[in-house]
Protein backbone atom coordinates (compact mmCIF):
# COMPACT_ATOMS: atom_id res chain seq x y z
CA UNK A 1 0.00 0.00 0.00
CA UNK A 2 1.76 3.18 -0.95
CA UNK A 3 2.31 5.87 1.52
CA UNK A 4 -0.25 9.02 2.22
CA UNK A 5 0.53 12.40 1.69
CA UNK A 6 -1.60 15.58 1.63
CA UNK A 7 -0.84 18.15 -1.37
CA UNK A 8 -2.21 21.57 -0.11
CA UNK A 9 -0.98 23.41 -3.35
CA UNK A 10 -1.28 22.87 -7.36
CA UNK A 11 1.34 21.17 -8.46
CA UNK A 12 1.83 21.15 -11.94
CA UNK A 13 0.63 18.02 -13.38
CA UNK A 14 3.38 16.33 -14.63
CA UNK A 15 4.84 16.97 -11.06
CA UNK A 16 1.64 15.34 -9.20
CA UNK A 17 1.44 12.75 -11.90
CA UNK A 18 4.82 11.48 -10.28
CA UNK A 19 3.92 12.09 -6.76
CA UNK A 20 0.77 9.71 -7.33
CA UNK A 21 3.19 7.07 -8.92
CA UNK A 22 5.04 6.62 -5.62
CA UNK A 23 2.12 7.70 -2.90
CA UNK A 24 -1.84 8.34 -2.42
CA UNK A 25 -2.03 11.96 -2.75
CA UNK A 26 -5.18 13.31 -1.53
CA UNK A 27 -5.73 16.83 -2.63
CA UNK A 28 -6.31 19.79 -0.22
CA UNK A 29 -6.58 22.25 -2.99
CA UNK A 30 -9.71 20.65 -4.39
CA UNK A 31 -11.51 20.68 -1.33
CA UNK A 32 -14.60 22.60 -0.75
CA UNK A 33 -14.87 21.26 2.59
CA UNK A 34 -11.44 21.50 4.05
CA UNK A 35 -12.00 20.22 7.85
CA UNK A 36 -14.15 17.78 6.55
CA UNK A 37 -11.19 16.64 4.02
CA UNK A 38 -8.81 16.71 7.00
CA UNK A 39 -11.11 14.75 9.10
CA UNK A 40 -11.29 11.83 6.58
CA UNK A 41 -7.58 11.49 5.61
CA UNK A 42 -6.04 12.74 9.17
CA UNK A 43 -5.34 9.27 10.67
CA UNK A 44 -3.19 7.80 7.83
CA UNK A 45 -1.59 11.38 7.05
CA UNK A 46 2.26 11.40 7.99
CA UNK A 47 3.62 13.65 5.66
CA UNK A 48 2.36 17.38 3.16
CA UNK A 49 3.41 19.08 0.34
CA UNK A 50 3.03 22.59 0.05
CA UNK A 51 4.16 25.35 -1.90
CA UNK A 52 6.73 28.43 -0.89
CA UNK A 53 3.74 30.53 -1.74
CA UNK A 54 0.98 28.45 -0.07
CA UNK A 55 2.68 27.39 3.20
CA UNK A 56 1.00 26.11 5.78
CA UNK A 57 -0.64 27.33 9.12
CA UNK A 58 -1.02 25.93 12.85
CA UNK A 59 -4.40 24.59 12.28
CA UNK A 60 -3.44 22.95 9.10
CA UNK A 61 -0.78 21.08 11.49
CA UNK A 62 -2.93 20.60 14.18
CA UNK A 63 -5.72 18.90 11.61
CA UNK A 64 -2.99 16.39 10.83
CA UNK A 65 -1.55 14.80 14.33
CA UNK A 66 -0.11 12.05 12.86
CA UNK A 67 1.97 14.24 10.60
CA UNK A 68 5.51 13.79 10.67
CA UNK A 69 7.13 15.84 7.71
CA UNK A 70 6.41 18.77 5.64
CA UNK A 71 8.02 19.33 2.21
CA UNK A 72 8.18 22.70 0.82
CA UNK A 73 8.02 22.86 -2.90
CA UNK A 74 10.62 25.92 -3.51
CA UNK A 75 12.76 27.56 -1.10
CA UNK A 76 10.36 30.26 0.68
CA UNK A 77 9.54 29.97 3.81
CA UNK A 78 7.41 33.56 4.02
CA UNK A 79 4.01 31.40 4.33
CA UNK A 80 4.88 28.54 6.53
CA UNK A 81 4.49 28.72 10.18
CA UNK A 82 7.87 27.69 11.77
CA UNK A 83 6.68 27.77 15.52
CA UNK A 84 4.40 25.32 14.70
CA UNK A 85 7.05 23.17 13.06
CA UNK A 86 9.69 23.48 15.98
CA UNK A 87 6.77 23.01 18.69
CA UNK A 88 5.85 19.90 17.46
CA UNK A 89 9.08 18.72 16.16
CA UNK A 90 8.25 18.08 12.47
CA UNK A 91 10.72 17.30 9.89
CA UNK A 92 11.08 20.43 7.23
CA UNK A 93 12.42 20.34 3.91
CA UNK A 94 12.42 22.45 0.77
CA UNK A 95 14.03 22.63 -2.61
CA UNK A 96 16.93 24.85 -2.95
CA UNK A 97 17.40 25.65 -6.40
CA UNK A 98 18.92 28.71 -8.53
CA UNK A 99 15.37 30.25 -9.04
CA UNK A 100 17.14 33.90 -8.07
CA UNK A 101 18.60 33.18 -11.56
CA UNK A 102 15.29 32.53 -13.22
CA UNK A 103 13.98 35.50 -11.64
CA UNK A 104 16.53 38.10 -12.75
CA UNK A 105 16.15 36.84 -16.33
CA UNK A 106 12.28 37.40 -15.77
CA UNK A 107 13.21 41.00 -14.57
CA UNK A 108 15.37 42.00 -17.60
CA UNK A 109 13.16 40.42 -20.17
CA UNK A 110 10.05 42.94 -18.34
CA UNK A 111 12.48 45.66 -18.60
CA UNK A 112 13.50 45.40 -22.53
CA UNK A 113 9.83 44.52 -23.32
CA UNK A 114 8.51 48.05 -21.72
CA UNK A 115 11.47 49.68 -22.84
CA UNK A 116 11.48 48.50 -26.44
CA UNK A 117 7.36 48.20 -26.90
CA UNK A 118 7.47 43.95 -27.87
CA UNK A 119 4.66 43.79 -26.51
CA UNK A 120 3.01 47.06 -28.90
CA UNK A 121 5.12 45.42 -31.70
CA UNK A 122 3.50 41.99 -31.24
CA UNK A 123 -0.10 43.16 -31.66
CA UNK A 124 0.88 45.75 -34.40
CA UNK A 125 2.50 42.91 -36.60
CA UNK A 126 0.11 40.49 -35.67
CA UNK A 127 -3.01 42.60 -36.67
CA UNK A 128 -1.73 42.96 -40.01
CA UNK A 129 -1.47 47.02 -39.85
CA UNK A 130 2.12 46.68 -40.64
CA UNK A 131 1.59 46.41 -44.13
CA UNK A 132 -0.22 49.80 -44.32
CA UNK A 133 0.97 51.82 -41.28
CA UNK A 134 4.31 52.73 -39.77
CA UNK A 135 5.01 51.77 -36.45
CA UNK A 136 5.53 55.34 -35.28
CA UNK A 137 6.57 54.31 -31.79
CA UNK A 138 10.06 54.64 -29.92
CA UNK A 139 11.71 52.54 -27.77
CA UNK A 140 13.89 53.69 -24.58
CA UNK A 141 17.31 51.76 -24.87
CA UNK A 142 19.27 50.79 -21.86
CA UNK A 143 22.82 51.75 -22.78
CA UNK A 144 24.37 53.89 -20.02
CA UNK A 145 21.15 54.50 -18.68
CA UNK A 146 20.78 54.53 -14.46
CA UNK A 147 19.83 51.35 -13.01
CA UNK A 148 18.44 51.33 -9.26
CA UNK A 149 18.03 47.97 -7.31
CA UNK A 150 15.42 47.77 -4.42
CA UNK A 151 17.75 45.15 -2.34
CA UNK A 152 20.91 43.58 -3.61
CA UNK A 153 20.32 40.34 -2.15
CA UNK A 154 20.66 37.59 -3.97
CA UNK A 155 18.08 38.22 -7.02
CA UNK A 156 19.21 41.92 -6.62
CA UNK A 157 23.08 40.60 -7.90
CA UNK A 158 21.79 38.44 -10.31
CA UNK A 159 19.70 41.77 -11.76
CA UNK A 160 22.83 43.94 -11.46
CA UNK A 161 24.79 40.96 -13.22
CA UNK A 162 22.78 41.33 -16.19
CA UNK A 163 22.23 45.07 -16.25
CA UNK A 164 26.29 45.75 -15.94
CA UNK A 165 25.76 43.41 -19.11
CA UNK A 166 24.20 46.29 -21.30
CA UNK A 167 26.43 49.02 -19.86
CA UNK A 168 23.88 50.09 -17.75
CA UNK A 169 25.08 52.50 -13.97
CA UNK A 170 24.04 50.54 -11.00
CA UNK A 171 22.94 51.88 -7.80
CA UNK A 172 20.97 50.04 -4.85
CA UNK A 173 19.09 50.55 -1.90
CA UNK A 174 19.01 48.63 1.23
CA UNK A 175 19.15 48.84 4.96
CA UNK A 176 22.72 48.48 5.21
CA UNK A 177 25.57 49.25 2.39
CA UNK A 178 27.35 45.84 1.12
CA UNK A 179 30.88 45.81 1.86
CA UNK A 180 31.69 43.18 -1.09
CA UNK A 181 29.41 45.75 -3.56
CA UNK A 182 31.00 48.07 -5.69
CA UNK A 183 27.59 50.04 -7.02
CA UNK A 184 26.59 52.74 -5.91
CA UNK A 185 24.42 52.80 -2.37
CA UNK A 186 21.94 54.87 -1.34
CA UNK A 187 19.71 55.02 2.40
CA UNK A 188 17.18 57.08 0.38
CA UNK A 189 14.42 55.11 -1.44
CA UNK A 190 12.89 58.70 -2.77
CA UNK A 191 16.71 59.97 -4.04
CA UNK A 192 17.61 56.71 -5.54
CA UNK A 193 14.41 56.59 -7.70
CA UNK A 194 15.37 60.45 -8.47
CA UNK A 195 18.33 59.65 -9.96
CA UNK A 196 17.70 56.24 -11.29
CA UNK A 197 15.96 55.57 -14.86
CA UNK A 198 14.64 52.16 -14.43
CA UNK A 199 13.91 50.85 -10.42
CA UNK A 200 13.67 47.20 -10.16
CA UNK A 201 12.02 45.55 -7.12
CA UNK A 202 13.94 42.90 -5.86
CA UNK A 203 13.05 43.05 -2.28
CA UNK A 204 11.01 40.03 0.01
CA UNK A 205 7.91 40.63 1.78
CA UNK A 206 8.68 41.70 4.86
CA UNK A 207 7.08 44.11 7.61
CA UNK A 208 9.63 46.98 6.97
CA UNK A 209 9.05 46.52 2.99
CA UNK A 210 5.30 46.49 2.83
CA UNK A 211 4.04 49.61 0.93
CA UNK A 212 7.70 50.56 0.33
CA UNK A 213 7.46 51.62 -3.11
CA UNK A 214 5.41 54.62 -2.84
CA UNK A 215 3.56 56.58 -5.68
CA UNK A 216 5.92 59.32 -4.79
CA UNK A 217 9.13 57.23 -5.60
CA UNK A 218 7.75 56.09 -8.93
CA UNK A 219 6.89 59.14 -10.27
CA UNK A 220 10.44 60.07 -9.35
CA UNK A 221 11.42 58.12 -12.04
CA UNK A 222 10.00 60.79 -14.69
CA UNK A 223 8.15 59.92 -17.87
CA UNK A 224 11.43 58.06 -19.45
CA UNK A 225 11.10 55.90 -16.53
CA UNK A 226 10.15 52.13 -15.88
CA UNK A 227 9.40 50.32 -12.93
CA UNK A 228 9.87 46.48 -12.87
CA UNK A 229 8.38 44.54 -9.69
CA UNK A 230 10.28 40.70 -9.21
CA UNK A 231 10.12 41.04 -5.65
CA UNK A 232 6.47 41.19 -4.04
CA UNK A 233 3.38 42.53 -4.95
CA UNK A 234 2.70 43.95 -1.60
CA UNK A 235 5.85 46.38 -1.45
CA UNK A 236 4.38 48.24 -4.16
CA UNK A 237 1.73 51.13 -3.79
CA UNK A 238 -0.38 49.46 -6.63
CA UNK A 239 -2.97 52.29 -6.53
CA UNK A 240 -0.05 54.63 -7.21
CA UNK A 241 1.15 53.02 -9.75
CA UNK A 242 -1.83 52.78 -11.33
CA UNK A 243 -2.51 56.33 -11.17
CA UNK A 244 1.09 57.13 -12.47
CA UNK A 245 0.37 54.88 -15.78
CA UNK A 246 -2.73 56.14 -16.51
CA UNK A 247 -0.92 59.99 -16.07
CA UNK A 248 1.80 58.57 -18.28
CA UNK A 249 4.04 60.52 -15.42
CA UNK A 250 6.36 56.94 -15.81
CA UNK A 251 6.89 55.21 -19.84
CA UNK A 252 5.72 52.02 -18.70
CA UNK A 253 6.17 49.06 -15.74
CA UNK A 254 6.53 45.44 -15.94
CA UNK A 255 5.34 43.57 -13.17
CA UNK A 256 5.31 39.92 -11.93
CA UNK A 257 3.86 40.39 -8.95
CA UNK A 258 0.72 41.68 -7.63
CA UNK A 259 -1.08 42.99 -4.22
CA UNK A 260 -4.36 40.68 -4.97
CA UNK A 261 -3.08 37.86 -7.43
CA UNK A 262 -4.48 36.63 -9.44
CA UNK A 263 -7.13 39.11 -9.10
CA UNK A 264 -5.87 42.12 -11.19
CA UNK A 265 -7.35 45.08 -10.86
CA UNK A 266 -9.05 46.02 -14.24
CA UNK A 267 -7.50 49.72 -14.42
CA UNK A 268 -3.99 48.33 -14.12
CA UNK A 269 -5.34 45.26 -16.74
CA UNK A 270 -6.14 47.90 -19.02
CA UNK A 271 -2.63 50.64 -19.04
CA UNK A 272 -1.35 49.83 -22.27
CA UNK A 273 2.41 50.67 -20.53
CA UNK A 274 2.43 48.22 -18.72
CA UNK A 275 3.37 44.15 -19.27
CA UNK A 276 2.00 42.19 -16.74
CA UNK A 277 2.94 38.17 -16.62
CA UNK A 278 1.77 35.55 -13.74
CA UNK A 279 3.96 35.06 -11.41
CA UNK A 280 6.18 33.20 -13.48
CA UNK A 281 9.90 34.65 -11.90
CA UNK A 282 10.68 30.80 -11.46
CA UNK A 283 8.26 29.14 -13.72
CA UNK A 284 10.90 27.21 -16.06
CA UNK A 285 11.41 23.84 -17.34
CA UNK A 286 14.65 23.46 -15.30
CA UNK A 287 13.41 25.14 -12.18
CA UNK A 288 10.32 22.88 -12.19
CA UNK A 289 12.42 19.88 -13.19
CA UNK A 290 14.70 20.66 -9.79
CA UNK A 291 11.60 20.98 -7.75
CA UNK A 292 9.85 17.71 -8.63
CA UNK A 293 13.09 15.71 -8.37
CA UNK A 294 14.28 17.41 -4.69
CA UNK A 295 10.72 17.29 -3.29
CA UNK A 296 10.23 13.57 -4.39
CA UNK A 297 13.68 12.87 -2.66
CA UNK A 298 12.76 14.35 0.29
CA UNK A 299 9.84 12.43 0.77
CA UNK A 300 11.40 9.27 -0.34
CA UNK A 301 14.03 9.71 2.39
CA UNK A 302 11.64 10.21 5.02
CA UNK A 303 9.60 7.17 4.51
CA UNK A 304 12.93 5.36 4.33
CA UNK A 305 13.21 6.43 7.79
CA UNK A 306 16.72 8.25 6.40
CA UNK A 307 17.63 11.98 6.60
CA UNK A 308 16.05 14.15 4.15
CA UNK A 309 18.48 15.66 1.23
CA UNK A 310 17.08 19.33 2.12
CA UNK A 311 16.43 19.96 5.88
CA UNK A 312 15.35 23.61 6.27
CA UNK A 313 16.96 24.47 10.28
CA UNK A 314 14.17 25.70 12.36
CA UNK A 315 16.02 27.47 15.09
CA UNK A 316 15.10 27.25 18.92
Amino acid sequence: MKPEIVLNANLNEASVALLEEHYTCHKLYDADDRAGFLDGVKDNVRALVTSGFRGFDRALVEALPNLEMISIWGAGLQAADLDVVKEKGIILSNTPDDSRIAVADLAMALLMSVARQCAEGDKFVKSGRWASEVFDEQGIGLYKKKCGIIALGTIGRAVAKRAAAFDMDIAYFGPNKKADADYRYYDDLLAMATDSDFLMVCCPEMPETIGLVTGEVIRALGPDGIVVNVGRGICMDEAGLIKALQDKAIAGAGLDVYQTEPSIPKALRKCENAVLVPHVGTATRDIRNIRRDMCLKNLQAFFAGEPVLAPVYVPE
